[in-house]
């Protein structure tokens, strides 16, 4: 639904550039506390002044930071540029944040969810073998540690972005009456949205038992999906308010900027446990684990795109612009919008290569941690049969992560000091204005992804248990918490004169936790040679804090031999 809220972003855009120069009736004024300046539009010569400079920097990655600009042979005056531009406000919109936060969201790794835990105490025979076929829905993601909306993430609700832009529909109404834009209403369209994740796969995992050691690995293979998302309610009401895309146009447009897929193997999990006291009322294991790096992904842009990570900022193509201003037309002005709406795709899409377009595993980390098990019978408190047939357990691991880099988006601070030295009002300084401006848009609007290298937080789980372990059914229901602290920054890959443009606290993530019930129904086949598990394990959030509200379910197959 964003390309509705980009065609309007278009058309406000077009409406500030060059509806005032377009239409050969209209007249431009800016009244000051000095004087007041008047500009017919219908004697402008565009042929009278051209820009033929480029940029010259002394080193060349400095030289990539910044934005590219198409040398082009006809430009309006920057004198009547900077006169619109104050007319409609543009000097005090760029002063407005749009980015709150540039971070990634928080996941969970597949590895750590108690669906894939076994769903027993114990097994019969030295060796277990088994896959589970897994599906696992997030419904809603947290961009910050409070909020699973895109308001706590853009300024969709900030008075005074609102306000400077509905100033600035106002004043364009005056120039051409009939402008029927109301910004705060288009925001709150898309406040409420949110990001969905879907995995659908198969864990595959082994166990070995010696008399005293008992080593566990693990590993997923398995599809990813992420996509921007809003309700039914709420995509009806866009339709009201913005109109309807045909199906086949809008399915394109979604595949192109709101979903991203990829398939693939995740990580690898080894936890090696050893009995270190055992009791006929308790039995205590303790071990350490290991999450080996083995993610890669096979392909990707099956329902979805692929986004990439860019670390410059765009070309923006002036000449088309000014074809349309100087050639006013149907095949021009289109041109003009595809442009524009190009633009503001990109900036989107960079948008979609930050929150949906996820790794599968865990960025490239290294994990290592310690764990251990405790096992307790019921028996041991209660003399009843059904007592005898239950075991309380429970797992609490504590796992760091070794250091890693990773490309994380980054918005350009407001440059505070940067606009205090300018005096839009001097039209002496019209091109050295322009420019200003023009630098300050695109940085306003476009994020950029540099190699970060990061100190991931500490992840602390705690899950407990009951397991029933029948003749031939079995089950077992408990617990799990889940804790990571906040990720930490150790050195960015760019430029001194870069880095101190980055507004870096952006980039950080929330804490995040989350609180789980889980449970499980197990049938068991027992044959000569081994024995078959066949279990249903299913797990749902119960509270979360920075993290995402999920679901999984998982159909687990296993031999015991």
């Amino acid at each position: 639904m964003m390309f509705y809220l980009l065609q309007i972003l278009c058309s406000i855009f077009v409406l500030c550039s060059v509806h005032s120069v377009i239409l050969p009736n209209q007249n431009t004024q800016v009244i000051s506390a000095d004087d007041q300046l008047s500009v017919d539009t219908r004697d402008f010569d565009f042929e009278s002044v051209s820009f033929d400079e480029e940029d010259d920097y002394q080193f060349m990655n400095e030289y990539l930071d910044t934005t590219g600009m198409d040398h082009i042979s006809r430009a309006i005056n920057p004198v009547d540029i900077m006169v619109i531009l104050n007319l409609l406000g543009v000097p005090a919109i760029l002063q407005e944040p749009l980015f709150l936060h540039t971070n990634i969201l928080n996941k969970r790794s597949l590895l750590d969810q108690p669906i894939f835990e076994p769903d027993r105490a114990e097994f019969p025979g030295k060796w277990v073998i088994g896959t589970s076929a897994f599906a696992r829905k997030t419904t809603r993601s947290n961009f910050t540690r409070g909020s699973d909306k895109l308001e706590s993430w853009l300024a969709l609700t900030q008075n005074s972005l609102i306000s400077k832009l509905e100033d600035t529909i106002q004043r364009a109404n005056e120039l051409s009456p009939g402008i029927d834009i109301d910004i705060d209403k288009i925001f709150s369209l898309f406040r409420n949205m949110t990001v969905e994740e879907r995995q659908v796969g198969f864990m595959l995992h082994c166990m070995k038992r010696w008399r005293n050691v008992t080593l566990r690995i693990m590993m997923p293979l398995y599809y990813l999906e992420s996509n921007f998302s809003l309700t039914k309610k709420e995509q009806d009401a866009v339709a009201r308010e913005l109109g309807v895309l045909e199906p086949e146009e809008e399915k394109r447009f979604r595949k192109a900027h709101f979903v991203s897929d990829k398939i693939g193997l995740g990580d690898t999990r080894i936890e090696v446990d050893g009995t270190v006291l055992k009791r006929p009322s308790f039995t205590l294991r303790c071990g350490g684990l290991a999450t080996i790096p083995t993610a890669f992904t096979w392909g990707g842009g099956f329902l979805g795109s692929l986004f990439a990570k860019p670390s410059t900022l765009p070309t923006f193509e002036l000449e088309p612009i000014f074809n349309a201003i100087e050639n006013p037309g149907i095949e021009s002005e289109q041109e003009a919008i595809r442009i524009l709406k190009d633009f503001l795709l990109d900036a989107f899409d960079r948008v979609a290569a930050d929150l949906i377009d996820v790794p599968l595993g865990n960025n490239g980390h290294l994990g290592l941690g310690v764990y251990m098990r405790g096992k307790t019978p019921l028996s041991a408190y209660m003399n009843t049969s059904f007592a005898e047939k239950i075991k309380l357990a429970n797992r609490i691991s504590l796992e760091l992560f070794i250091p890693a880099r990773e490309k994380r988006f980054y918005i350009n601070k407001i440059d505070e000091a940067g606009f205090g030295n300018h005096n839009f009002e001097d039209l002496d300084l019209a091109a050295e204005n322009v420019q200003f401006l023009k630098e300050q848009a695109i940085s306003r609007l476009f994020l950029r992804a540099f190699d970060t290298r990061i100190i991931p937080g500490v992840i602390f789980r705690w899950s407990s248990g009951m397991y029933y372990k029948g003749e031939i059914f079995g089950f077992n229901l408990g617990t799990d918490f889940w804790l990571q602290n906040k990720a930490r920054i150790s050195t960015i890959s760019a430029s001194h004169k870069t880095i101190a443009e980055l507004d870096i606290p952006k980039v950080k993530q929330p804490v995040a936790q989350q609180s789980k019930i889980f449970g499980a129904f197990i049938f068991k086949h027992k044959t000569d040679r081994n024995t078959w598990f066949f279990s249903l394990n299913a797990d749902a959030s119960l509270n979360t804090k920075g993290l995402g509200q999920d679901y999984s379910i998982a159909l687990n197959f296993e031999s015991s031999f």
